[in-house]
């Protein structure tokens, strides 16, 4: 699946222009995004992963919109930044039903299903209720 970013700009409310008219095309594979501490590397993660607005511009997925069509995007694409501020007092399982309504999963039990199911995926199941 092709991500195709048009024309993507991103200015905060303080005058930070984090992006200005970034243009990609990475085909489906594993790519990694280096760049120098203030380079806009995480203002494009976030919005990518539609956390954040852009000022203008277009990003893709496939054949999916990313800016008009997050619940689409949402259900296929995994964020995982690298400060991603666990609470400290929430136990595993209550943890991943919170992300798994932010995700989408608006069902009760196919929630359960599906914490349930990464738990036991990852052999800690029997430590779900722990912080």
């Amino acid at each position: 699946m092709e991500l195709d970013i048009r024309n993507l700009s991103k200015t905060y409310p303080n005058g930070v222009r984090a992006l200005h008219n970034v243009n990609l095309k990475i085909p489906q594979g594993m790519f990694g995004l280096l760049g120098p501490n203030g380079a806009g590397k995480s203002t494009l993660m976030r919005t990518i992963a539609t956390l954040q607005e852009p000022d203008n511009g277009s990003i893709t997925l496939g054949d999916i919109d990313v800016l008009t069509q997050k619940e689409d995007v949402r259900k296929i694409l995994g964020y995982l930044p690298q400060e991603f501020g666990v609470y400290p007092r929430v136990g595993a399982e209550t943890l991943l039903d919170h992300l798994a309504v932010l995700k989408g999963i608006t069902d009760r039990k196919e929630r359960k299903d599906v914490v349930h199911a990464l738990l036991h995926k990852t052999n800690l199941y029997d430590h779900r209720k722990k912080n």
